[in-house]
């Protein structure tokens, strides 16, 4: 049973890795896009470059919600499957 909960662990980890990937990805492309745009216009206000990471990261987290919801809840049910499992 040792065994089944460092699986668990290290399959909550990854999954929480993946389901918290869109949001970076979307972070780091916006950030990328201000930070050309603010370097040919020569705007260095960090609020210039601050409103669209925010603006991408919520649609992203908008978008890929469902996803998130449904993988967090199958992981949730297999977790306190095995923790009732461990404990009887």
């Amino acid at each position: 049973m040792t065994g089944a909960l460092i699986e668990l662990a290290r399959e909550g980890l990854l999954l929480a890795l993946a389901l918290a990937a869109p949001m970076v990805i979307a972070a780091l492309v916006a950030g990328a896009f201000t930070a050309i745009v603010g370097m040919i216009t020569q705007v260095r206000d960090p609020a210039v470059g601050l409103a669209p990471r925010l603006a991408a990261v919520g649609l992203a987290l908008v978008l890929t919600a469902p996803v998130i919801a449904q993988q967090a809840s199958a992981f949730a049910t297999r977790a306190l499957t095995l923790v009732g499992r461990v404990g009887g």
